[in-house]
């Protein structure tokens, strides 16, 4: 039991941290950005209630594909922060995909 909320815990940091980064970007964004601030604002706002789920609602199953969405997203954002060769936008969300893997396989493998 402990596992599965351990995963929980990281899918919903996960998302929360993406959530975060998406109402800062809205936030900054100038005239041409705010619009494609908002669709991000939107799509993490409906990852960040997915994420919520797991913790009233117990299914192994369906906190796997949670998981696995979140570990994608951050995966991709890793990617990004390569592309904008900001370090921090590098190595955080590559650390959260990896250590959201982790609790994924220790739930699974139990």
């Amino acid at each position: 039991m402990m596992l599965y909320y351990l995963c929980a815990f990281g899918t919903f940091i996960s998302a929360t941290v993406s959530f975060g980064f998406s109402v800062a970007a809205y936030r900054t964004a100038t005239n041409d950005g705010v619009l494609n601030a908002m669709y991000a604002i939107s799509r993490s706002l409906a990852l960040l209630i997915v994420a919520i789920v797991p913790f009233f609602y117990h299914a192994d199953t369906y906190l796997y594909a949670v998981a696995m969405v979140m570990i994608l997203v951050q995966f991709f954002d890793g990617f990004i922060g390569i592309r904008i060769k900001n370090t921090l936008k590098i190595v955080g969300p590559f650390l959260t995909a990896i250590a959201n893997v982790v609790f994924l396989l220790l739930l699974y493998m139990n």
